[in-house]
């Protein structure tokens, strides 16, 4: 693995590359979480591709010179990725986007279009007020009466530790979260305590850097921007993860034909953990496609 420190405004970003052949540029979930599951679930493309991931603006080992909220807005986020493929000589690239990163990868494919003309994006968080409300609800849906209480409890908890940047409370309360969450993210009984044995093994999300970019984020995008999208697209998701599978689809209807939506049943919000046969199959056959 190659690691290499990245020059951005206000501080630099920790990157690393492993394989060779087509780039790819992968981004993480959160925003604040790290590059390392996403690490993981490229393993299966090292040997046909130039894999390079970076830890976002703030997250993990990038640093800031200062961490305000004003070196967050959603300029030097969307130019951070930028920054990342021209240093390792990529352009153009490909995406691969999770979660949040699949959200980052849809507005960075609208904006720079020469620059990203593809995009795999999975498991997509909510875009708008709409979507987040049906989300809120989706999840809400697969939790008891009594993980319902909980999880609101456990929230206002992490909101007053944030206030005081109480982070030892914050990795806390953000570990019995994760206990709850993990019945929409990962559909699959079975699975779901080597997920949560994963997910603790990597660095803590940064929840300052969470609420700064989504609150960043929050007036950027709208559906009229699909229409000038040129980048190809491949929209993957559970029909069991908490974003509803109508934006999906809304998406899809906007974009150029060729772009494609794989569903995959029985499945939360991991997909390569759940199918693993299937989500590879599809990726790399979308990946590999002039």
């Amino acid at each position: 693995m190659k690691t290499e420190i990245v020059p951005v405004a206000g501080g630099h970003l920790s990157a690393h590359s492993i394989g060779k052949g087509k780039p790819l540029l992968f981004l993480h979930g959160g925003p604040g979480d790290t590059h390392h599951y996403m690490k993981r679930m490229a393993e299966p493309l090292f040997e046909n591709h130039q894999c390079i991931f970076f830890d976002q603006r703030g997250s993990g080992d990038s640093k800031l010179h200062k961490v305000s909220v004003e070196n967050f807005n959603a300029k030097l986020v969307l130019s951070d990725a930028v920054a990342v493929a021209r240093h390792f000589g990529v352009g153009p690239c490909t995406l691969v986007g999770h979660s949040w990163g699949a959200m980052y990868g849809l507005f960075l494919s609208i904006q720079f279009p020469t620059e990203f003309t593809r995009a795999a994006l999975v498991s997509m968080g909510p875009l708008n007020p709409e979507m987040g409300k049906e989300y809120e609800e989706n999840l809400s849906r697969s939790f008891s009466i009594s993980e319902h209480l909980e999880w609101e409890a456990l929230r206002k908890l992490r909101s007053t530790a944030l206030e005081t940047n109480d982070f030892i409370e914050i990795k806390r309360i953000d570990t019995e979260l994760m206990k709850i969450r993990v019945k929409s993210w990962v559909y699959n009984p079975d699975l779901r305590a080597d997920f949560l044995l994963e997910y603790h093994q990597d660095p803590p999300p940064n929840r300052q850097v969470n609420k700064w970019i989504w609150e960043s984020f929050k007036d950027w995008f709208s559906w009229e921007q699909l229409n000038r999208l040129s980048s190809k697209i491949w929209l993957c998701s559970g029909a069991n993860d908490p974003t509803p599978i109508a934006q999906s689809q809304k998406i899809l209807s906007c974009l150029p034909k060729e772009s494609r939506f794989c569903l995959l049943e029985n499945c939360g919000h991991i997909p390569w953990l759940e199918h693993p046969d299937l989500f590879y199959s599809q990726l790399k056959k979308f990946l590999d496609s002039d």
